[in-house]
C-alpha cells in the first residue's frame, strides 16, 4: 500500500471516530440545552430511606409516571425533541443533605429543576438556587413560609395549609362539639399546623385543651399520649403526621373509647390510613380529599396507570398526583419558553403554560393561576369529611393569602 493510500485511510478512520463521538454526545444530550436529541435531567431530592421513605417513594412514583408519559407523548423545545430523565437522591429528610443534593443535581447533572417535598429542605435549597447555580425548585409543601421567602425560582404546588384551618374547625364542630385536644406531630411543620388550628378553633368559639403533641417519627406506643389527651374529655382531636403513625393514633383513641371527630392535617391521607387501620377508626374525620375522589379529565386514567405501576394495594396520594401535575406544567413551560436551561424563562412561562397542558395531566385539582410569588392556585380546592357510613363528602376550601 502506498503512502497516499495510508494517509487517506488514517483520515477516514479519524473522521469515523469523531463521527461516533458526536453521535454519542447527541444521544446522551448536554443535560440542559435544547439541541436535537437532548436529555434534560429532572432532579429529585427526598427521603428515600428511614422513617420518611414511604412518603418520599410516593413522590418518586409520581415523577416516574409523568416522565414516562411526557417522553411517550413527546416534548419539543424550540423545534427540537427533548427526552426527560429523572435523577433521584436520598436526603433522609435532612435539610443540609437536601441542599447538597440539589447543588449536585444542578452542577453535575445540569438539572434546570429540582423537586423537593419537605419544607425544611426547601428552605435550605432556597439559599442556593438563585445564585451561582440557578435552578427552579418544584416545591411540594403547604408551608406558607416558602412563598414568604420571595425566592424568584420557586414553584409551590400544594395549597397553603392555613387554608384548611377554618373549614376543618367548623366541620369538626358540626359533627362533634367545641372542646379540642391536640395530638399533632412535634415537627416544626406539625407545630405550625397546630398553631393554625388553635387560632381557627378559638375564633370559632371553641375551647382547647393542653398540647399533647408527640414525635411521630420516634414514638411507637401511643397509648400514653392518647390517654392523656382523652383525660380532658374532648369532643374533637387534632392529629397528623405521616399516614401510618397517624392511623395508629386514631386507632388507639377509638380503642380507648373516643367517639368524637378528628381533624387530620394534610400530610396524612384518609384513604392511605385505611390500609393501616380499619376505616371504622377513621370515620367522623375531616381531612384532604383523596385522589380517587377527584373528577379531573385525567383522573381515571391516572388511577389505572398508578395501579399498574404500584399494585392494587397501594393508594395513590396527593404526593404522587400533584407532583405528576407539577412536572407536566414545567415541561409545558419549557416548550412555551423555548428553553430547557434557562430557569428564569421557564418560571416566567408557567402562567401561560397552565392553559396549554394536555387534559391527561390534569388529575388532582388542576391549577389555573400562579401567583407573583410562585404559588399554583387551584380554583376549586376541596377537602373532605368521612362520615359515619364511610362516605366522603366534599368540603369547599377557600385559599388564603401567602403574605406574611
Amino acid at each position: 500500500m502506498n503512502s497516499v493510500s495510508q494517509s487517506r485511510r488514517r483520515r477516514l478512520s479519524a473522521a469515523a471516530v469523531l463521527g461516533a463521538i458526536a453521535l454519542t454526545a447527541t444521544a446522551c444530550g448536554g443535560g440542559g440545552g435544547s439541541g436535537e436529541g437532548d436529555t434534560v435531567v429532572i432532579g429529585y431530592t427526598g427521603p428515600l430511606s428511614g422513617g420518611g421513605a414511604a412518603y418520599g417513594e410516593n413522590v418518586k412514583i409520581g415523577l416516574e409516571m409523568v416522565i414516562d408519559d411526557l417522553n411517550a407523548d413527546g416534548v419539543e423545545v424550540d423545534g427540537n425533541p427533548v427526552t426527560l430523565e429523572l435523577k433521584s437522591l436520598d436526603d433522609k429528610y435532612a435539610p443540609s443533605t437536601a441542599a447538597s443534593n440539589a447543588q449536585r443535581l444542578a452542577d453535575q447533572d445540569k438539572a434546570p429543576v429540582v423537586v423537593s417535598p419537605n419544607a425544611g429542605a426547601i428552605k435550605a435549597i432556597q439559599q442556593i438556587n438563585s445564585g451561582r447555580s440557578n435552578f427552579l425548585i418544584s416545591a411540594y409543601t403547604s408551608d406558607p413560609a416558602i412563598m414568604q421567602a420571595d425566592n424568584p425560582l420557586t414553584m409551590m404546588i400544594p395549597p397553603n395549609f392555613e387554608s384548611y384551618a377554618d373549614e376543618f374547625s367548623e366541620t369538626a364542630m358540626e359533627h362533634g362539639g367545641k372542646k379540642l385536644a391536640l395530638l399533632g406531630t412535634e415537627s416544626e411543620y406539625g407545630q405550625q399546623w397546630t398553631k393554625s388550628i388553635k387560632d381557627a378553633w378559638s375564633e370559632a368559639g371553641g375551647k382547647i385543651g393542653g398540647d399533647n403533641s408527640v414525635d411521630y417519627a420516634t414514638v411507637s406506643d401511643f397509648a400514653g399520649p392518647v390517654s392523656k389527651a382523652l383525660s380532658e374529655k374532648p369532643d374533637a382531636i387534632f392529629v397528623g403526621g405521616p399516614s401510618q403513625p397517624t392511623a395508629l393514633i386514631m386507632e388507639e383513641a377509638r380503642k380507648q373509647g373516643f367517639k368524637g371527630s378528628f381533624l387530620v392535617m394534610d400530610q396524612a391521607k384518609l384513604d392511605e390510613m385505611a390500609t393501616v387501620t380499619k376505616i371504622d377508626n377513621l370515620k367522623n374525620s375531616v381531612g384532604v380529599l383523596p385522589v380517587s375522589e377527584y373528577e379531573d379529565p385525567g383522573t381515571k386514567d391516572f388511577l389505572k396507570k398508578f395501579a399498574e405501576k404500584a399494585g392494587e394495594k397501594k393508594v395513590p396520594t396527593s404526593e404522587t398526583a400533584l407532583n405528576y401535575q407539577g412536572i407536566a406544567i414545567i415541561a409545558k413551560a419549557m416548550e412555551v419558553a423555548g428553553t430547557t436551561d434557562d430557569p428564569e424563562k421557564i418560571r416566567e412561562a408557567i402562567g401561560q403554560a397552565l392553559s396549554e397542558v394536555d387534559d391527561k395531566y390534569k388529575v388532582n385539582g388542576f391549577p389555573d393561576e400562579i401567583t407573583e410569588q410562585g404559588h399554583l392556585l387551584n380554583p376549586n380546592l376541596e377537602a373532605t369529611f368521612l362520615d359515619e357510613d364511610g362516605k366522603y363528602t366534599k368540603v369547599p376550601i377557600e385559599q388564603v393569602s401567602d403574605d406574611k
